[in-house]
């Protein structure tokens, strides 16, 4: 199950279990950095919760890092109500720091 449905049918998570997913979800994003990648659409139904820890999926609008846009100026991609400050105003988001 993603996040999403976790939190549907249960209702929010403990602080401590919020904690763990969120530090484990930093590592995971650092990764992808890491790997050069942006993925542009982190939200609760595209975190898959399994028995080996959270995974980010749905790469599908995910761009490089260094990659010149290849959507229009000012289009916004991504989920409103999910996306970074940046990316809500319509500009580059890419790896903090």
């Amino acid at each position: 199950p993603t996040l999403f449905d976790i939190v549907a049918r249960r209702g929010p998570l403990p602080v401590r279990s919020v904690t763990v997913l969120g530090r484990l979800l930093a590592r995971a994003l650092a990764a992808v950095h890491a790997a050069g990648l942006v993925h542009r659409d982190v939200k609760p139904g595209n975190v898959l919760l399994t028995a080996g820890g959270p995974r980010l999926i749905d790469f599908g609008i995910a761009r490089t890092a260094d990659a010149t846009a290849l959507t229009a100026t000012g289009l916004v991609v991504g989920t409103p109500g999910f996306l970074p400050p940046e990316q809500a105003s319509g500009n580059t988001a890419g790896p903090a720091g």
